[in-house]
């Protein structure tokens, strides 16, 4: 009997893959690497998230484009075939197989476990670290494979959830700033230091991570209800929510923290949480929402 794929996604599902597979670890861990290489000026980061973030804001368009008239099972490779060729398509194929996903799901599933280790206090470089990260992976496959209804449903819940310290930064991290002045300093900022350039392109370059992973929801097109409709909205929809929210995240930061401190800072997000609260219990929960964000990402 022949197995076909149904239509068991909506729209609502797509635009948290979307958003999902792209906000994870590198917005938390990255920030610390663009003021480096900025110089801690704050219109320069901001330059270098939107930059990325039009880039990927035209590549979405794109494949939307191409969403809208060919819906089959396999997204990028069914793109690479109607646009090269079946022989190019082939290559994709095997490429995504055997390096992207496989390579892109297990650092999450890393990355994951290492902060559930920094979280409950467990040394992140030891066995441990492993074992957890390896749990993560295989209940993330386990899931998918035996109730995809399930993980598209922590799909969306996972999304909201990885909003939470990204809007609560953004918007109280903004007024605190203006407040107390923080921003307008780092508007102004020109800080020197070992090891960064002082270049958009290289902090660019270092960014870019953050933005990975919005075209894995092309491989859902034929499991999505009105998939001609609905994938070309989830993936411009997405994009812009995705560059918006990495945008006021960064202002946030430059709110709670001066520059200077936030360059020197060894854990941006658990400092700036500390700052924003005066309490360093909410420097520890923020880890949590990390954790749920990379799972949610590695699950998509």
């Amino acid at each position: 009997m022949e197995n076909k794929l149904t239509k068991k996604y909506g729209l609502l599902t797509a635009i948290c893959m979307v958003v999902g597979t792209v906000v994870g670890s590198g917005i938390f861990f990255k920030a610390g690497k663009v003021l480096q290489n900025t110089n801690g000026n704050m219109l320069k980061c901001l330059v270098t998230v939107g930059g990325v973030g039009l880039i990927m804001l035209v590549c979405s368009y794109v494949f939307s484009v191409l969403a809208q008239k060919h819906e089959k099972v396999n997204g990028i490779v069914d793109y690479s075939e109607v646009t090269c060729g079946r022989k190019f398509a082939y290559i994709v194929g095997w490429f995504m197989t055997t390096i992207y996903y496989p390579t892109i799901t297990s650092t999450l599933a890393w990355v994951s476990g290492q902060y559930t280790c920094v979280l409950f206090g467990w040394d992140p470089c030891s066995d441990l670290h492993l074992v957890v990260s390896a749990f993560y992976l295989v209940m993330g496959y386990f899931v998918n494979a035996i109730s995809p209804k399930v993980a598209g449903k922590f799909q969306v819940s996972a999304t909201f959830i990885k909003f939470v310290p990204l809007l609560v930064m953004g918007v109280v991290g903004t007024i605190v700033g203006l407040t107390n002045g923080n921003i307008g300093e780092a508007f102004k900022a020109n800080i020197a230091v070992e090891g960064g350039s002082g270049s958009i392109i290289t902090a660019m370059c270092a960014f870019a991570f953050a933005y990975e992973g919005w075209i894995i929801t092309t491989s859902i097109n034929s499991e999505l209800k009105n998939s001609k409709k609905n994938l070309p909205i989830a993936l411009v929809l997405g994009a812009v929510i995705v560059v918006g929210i990495y945008l006021l995240y960064f202002l946030g930061l430059s709110g709670v923290l001066k520059t200077e401190e936030l360059m020197a800072s060894g854990d941006v997000p658990k400092d700036a949480f500390t700052a924003l609260f005066k309490n360093e219990v909410f420097g520890t929960i923020v880890y949590v929402f990390i954790v749920i964000s990379c799972l949610g990402t590695m699950n998509g």
